[in-house]
């Protein structure tokens, strides 16, 4: 095995504890590469959140989280007010707000292809949906959404999505039914 050498000074409490670890295993080289080796392996245990982890830990730094049962939460969509969820959506952009937080930039310094993929992850991470979707077709992005919670969960995702690319300047098309939405993307239309 081919050895190399080092030279180095560490500090009192570093030589301290390399002395404990010489006793243990028997040599300071050997204390040494066994102090790397686990060092390596940590790292490889405790890998770089993703994304999606990233964000819903900022989710939850912002106070934004709320667990609701998946069944509640179709109840109160069922009874909501769709004028008075209009009026938030238009005042306070909360999807926007989240597609920010998430990139870390000003909506209008983001592509396109940023926003669609940000909204993604934040579909993903509300666990509203069953399934999430996204194909690039060239011209355009086409999202397709499918959930369990009703018409009015379709209607309201679609409001918060239209106040998110009419903001954003893309235009988009998009079509509902109880349990699917289909949103177009347009990448080169805009408003």
């Amino acid at each position: 095995m081919k050895r190399h050498r080092i030279a180095t000074t560490i500090s009192d409490k570093h030589w301290k504890l390399l002395k404990i670890h010489e006793e243990k295993f028997e040599t300071q080289r050997k204390a040494l590469e066994i102090a790397l080796e686990c060092l390596e392996n940590n790292t490889e245990q405790y890998s770089e959140l993703t994304v999606k982890q990233k964000y819903w830990l900022m989710c939850e730094s912002i106070g934004s989280v709320c667990c609701v049962q998946k069944e509640a939460l179709k109840i109160l969509m069922e009874t909501v007010n769709h004028e008075r969820f209009k009026e938030y959506v238009t005042k306070n952009k909360p999807i926007e707000y989240e597609i920010q937080i998430l990139l870390q930039k000003p909506l209008n310094e983001c592509s396109l292809e940023e926003v669609v993929n940000g909204l993604m992850i934040v579909f993903r991470t509300s666990h509203m949906f069953d399934t999430i979707d996204c194909k690039d077709n060239g011209d355009y992005y086409l999202l397709i959404l499918t959930h369990s919670l009703g018409l009015n969960n379709s209607k309201l995702n679609l409001m918060t999505c239209k106040s998110l690319f009419i903001t954003y300047g893309a235009d988009i098309e998009s079509k509902t039914s109880g349990n699917i939405i289909f949103i177009k993307v347009f990448k080169d239309k805009t408003l």
